[in-house]
Order: C-alpha cells, then structure tokens, then sequence
C-alpha cells in the first residue's frame, strides 16, 4: 500500500515541502479509503522525519520508520487509539502533549486519524492549538470526507487529498498484498468494482461479496424492463451499493469497446467477462452504452447524498434502457 500511496501527488506535494524545508504547521488529509487511512498517514509522517526513500535509509531512519509503522515513535504520537474516536479527553491529552520538549528530535508531530469522527465540541477544542501550535508541533489530520470538518479547522489546515485509483493500480497493490492467494481475474474484478478504493477492493475480495456483486451487475444490465423493479428490489439490499455502481459502469464501458476495432479491445478491463461482456455489446447500441456513463454518474451522485438505493439503481437502468430503445 504504502508503494501506491508515494505515487499520488498528495506524497509528493509534501515530500517537495519536506525537501525544501517548508512544512506548515497543519495538514488536512483526505483519503476516502477508511481501511487505508491509518497506513497513509503513516506514510507520509515518515517525511516529517528524514524518511524519504525507504531503499536508502541510515539505521536511525530505518529504526524511526519501524517505530512509525508500530506507532510506538516516542515525537510521532497517534490519536485516538486504532478504532476509536477522538474524543475531548483526546483534545486535552493533546494539549498537555504540546507543550512537551521532543525526545529524540527537534519536532514532534501529532496525527488525528479518522478526524471527520470527531464531534464539534472535540474540534473546538483544538482550533486554537492548530492556529498556533508550539514552536517544532506539527499536526497531521486524516479524514475520510471533510463534510464533518469544521470550516474553522479547514481554515487553519493545508489540504492534500488522495483521489481514487486507477483500476490497474489497485490490482497491482492487491497482487502486492495478497500474492498467489487469489486468482488474477478475481483481484481485477475486485478491483474494478472497488472504484479506485484499495481498502474496499480488500473488503470486497476477503469477504467474498465479488461474484454477487458481478452477478448483481450484469443481471441489472442484462434485464428487460418489465423484470426491472423486482430485480432492483432484491439487488438494491447490497451493502456494496458505490461498488455496484462502478462494476455497471466498467461494465457498459467494456461494452463499447466491443463495437470498436479490435486494436482498441486489449483495454477491457473485465477480460474475465468476457461472454457476458459480448451479450451486453449485442444488446445495447453504441450511444445508450456512453449515455449510461452519464446516468451512473447523477446515480452516483444521488447515492452520495443519501437517495434509496433500490429507487435510484431502478431510475437509472431504466433510462438506460429507454436510450437503447431509441
């Protein structure tokens, strides 16, 4: 994971800083993956500290990048405790902390993971100390979404954001993780339905959900419109509902690139599908399959605002539908 995530402009972004000798006093990180994001602020605490290039490190380096890693490094202190939440309890150790000299450098640095958890009370109480934090304190905030985020917090922090993934990227990382334990198909299906999100493809992948989630997906697309409303009632009760939308996505795209010259078929990316793929291009006509793109895109977004899922799913592959007719 850690290979993944010091690709991404984010990495980068502060590595430069680093580099320069520019840090800011505050960083706000947006990672969508919850499952990852304890790992990526790990990641990228190690800049804070020297620990640039994992291949070329001092013995010193390498012992603070261990003890990063253990949550065990006496300047990098974790809050809250791993699967909790931060608490004003938290927001008071902080402040103690703070004031406190560094014990084996010249900086201490504070990570609040999953920060969007934390009530308002809990990020009052730490608004003066993210203005202005003790000289050589540097905070590190995590966040799945800044919905939450106070706008006064988001005021007195730098943004980095991590975007989703690309497809190939997240199969690479679940091939890094899981080596020979699962079949490639499997981890490319995993990670086609994970939309760009490691730690969904991960959940998607140990918990088995993958072949239901295909299954769901190609009988949506494959479903004549008379069977439409009892098939989204039954397939709309998934707990995967992001990652249903992204396999209907990859699946309509696929789709298209059949109608396209076989030079262009070598990017399908659910090559394991590919006779459910070939049923697809048959019965759709080239433009439904690019208006579904747009769509899943309002259905996404409905989802992301908290619209029922069975409603939206059955809206959307409707006017699908329709648009083929046409």
């Amino acid at each position: 994971m850690q290979t993944l995530l010091k690709t991404t402009r984010a990495y980068q972004l502060l590595q430069a800083e680093a580099q320069d000798g520019q840090l800011s006093h505050a960083y706000l990180l947006t990672f969508q993956d919850a499952r990852n994001l304890r790992t990526a602020l790990k990641t990228f605490a190690k800049l804070f500290f020297g620990c640039l290039d994992d291949t070329n490190l001092t013995a010193k380096q390498q012992r603070i990048s261990n003890l990063i890693d253990a949550e065990n490094f006496s300047d990098c202190l974790f809050f809250p405790a791993d699967g909790k939440k931060l608490t004003v309890e938290d927001a008071e150790k902080i402040q103690e902390e703070s004031v406190l000299n560094p014990v084996e450098t010249e900086k201490k640095l504070f990570i609040l993971s999953d920060f969007a958890e934390a009530n308002t009370q809990t990020q009052n109480k730490l608004l003066k100390l993210l203005e202005e934090p003790p000289q050589g304190v540097t905070f590190l905030l995590g966040a799945t979404t800044v919905f939450p985020v106070l706008q006064t917090v988001l005021s007195r922090t730098k943004k980095l954001e991590i975007l989703p993934f690309d497809v190939t990227d997240v199969t690479r990382c679940l091939q890094r993780i899981y080596g020979d334990k699962y079949d490639g198909d499997v981890l490319s299906v995993c990670a086609a339905a994970s939309g760009g999100n490691v730690g969904e493809a991960q959940n998607i992948l140990e918990g088995g959900q993958y072949k239901t989630l295909v299954d769901n997906a190609f009988s949506l697309v494959l479903c004549s419109p008379e069977k439409l409303p009892a098939l989204t009632r039954q397939v709309g009760e998934t707990k995967h509902p992001k990652e249903l939308l992204a396999l209907l996505r990859l699946i309509y795209r696929d789709a298209l690139l059949l109608h396209l010259p076989k030079n262009n078929q070598k990017n399908i990316l659910l090559s394991s599908e590919l006779t459910n793929l070939k049923k697809v291009a048959q019965s759709y006509q080239p433009s439904a399959l690019i208006y579904a793109q747009d769509a899943l895109s309002q259905a996404e977004k409905q989802v992301q605002f908290n619209a029922v899922f069975p409603q939206c799913i059955q809206l959307c592959i409707a006017k699908i539908l329709e648009k083929n007719k046409q």
